[in-house]
């Protein structure tokens, strides 16, 4: 039994639904995968603890051992990202003055991404120039309605977004726009394809994704787009619109993305996004 990992979120939905459509099928059913559904930090832990063989972890949680990576897989974004994103009802340049000035301040983080709560960091380090020992970083699940501010991944995030000028807050910061301005036009590699397959699956299990993502990408698209339109309300606009934004490749591109991202997680950032 080959146990496989799948992220509970729309944005895997471009390989969940054809992975469980070819696992139907002649020529995959015989490889005997059982898929376990989770958030990006649960998987992680699954995966770690050698609870799941192969899954898309978080870039953070790669970089933190000694893992195998499926080739040519990724979940990343040139860009906007559109769900990792942190919503703000000051401006960057107040929040700033307020440390600099000895003023404590606290940034409420989802539980749900250890990447993207490690990204955020970086980039009020060294893109905002904040003073992170003046800063309280607050764990939360679920929508954190009326937090003074917040960071969101996945589904929640990009229904937050679509609730634009309803939204509470004023201000967001889509984070993979800012790693792409930040580092001049990397990828931001939110997650990889981990296992811990023998070699004889490896390839077998290699296949099975790629075919799903280039059948997510094109003839089941439309109809990837219409069942997650009816589960979650999102217009099919927006879900095409969302879906664009996304990329599933690993390049040279982005292994440099990837590579500096690690560079960028110094060891007080790895501990503290770790803890969460």
């Amino acid at each position: 039994m080959i146990r496989l990992g799948q992220i509970s979120y729309i944005n895997c939905e471009i390989f969940n639904y054809p992975i469980k459509k070819l696992l139907k099928s002649a020529e995959y059913s015989s490889l005997g995968i059982h898929v376990i559904e989770g958030v990006p930090s649960h998987l992680n832990n699954l995966f770690l603890a050698g609870e799941i063989d192969v899954a898309p972890i978080s870039s953070f949680a790669y970089l933190g051992g000694d893992t195998k990576l499926l080739k040519k897989l990724s979940i990343s974004s040139f860009g906007k990202v559109q769900s990792v994103l942190f919503f703000i009802n000051e401006d960057m340049a107040e929040i700033k003055a307020k440390l600099d000035s000895g003023t404590r301040h606290k940034i409420y983080l989802s539980s749900e991404s250890a990447s993207s709560v490690a990204l955020l960091k970086i980039l009020l380090k060294e893109k905002y120039l904040f003073n992170l020992q003046n800063l309280d970083f607050i764990s939360f699940s679920g929508e954190g309605r009326d937090l003074p501010n917040k960071l969101l991944i996945g589904d929640l995030a990009l229904k937050e977004l679509c609730r634009g000028r309803e939204s509470y807050y004023k201000r967001t910061l889509d984070l993979g726009e800012e790693w792409f301005d930040f580092t001049h036009g990397l990828p931001m590699v939110f997650g990889v394809w981990a296992h811990r397959l023998k070699v004889q699956d490896e390839k077998r299990v290699q296949e099975l994704i790629l075919t799903a993502k280039t059948m997510g990408l094109n003839q089941d698209f439309n109809e990837i787009v219409e069942r997650v339109h009816l589960q979650t309300g999102l217009s099919q606009q927006v879900l095409r619109n969302y879906y664009q934004h996304l990329n599933y490749d690993f390049t040279d591109e982005h292994s440099r993305g990837l590579a500096l991202y690690g560079e960028k997680l110094s060891g007080s950032l790895r501990l503290q996004a770790d803890s969460l």
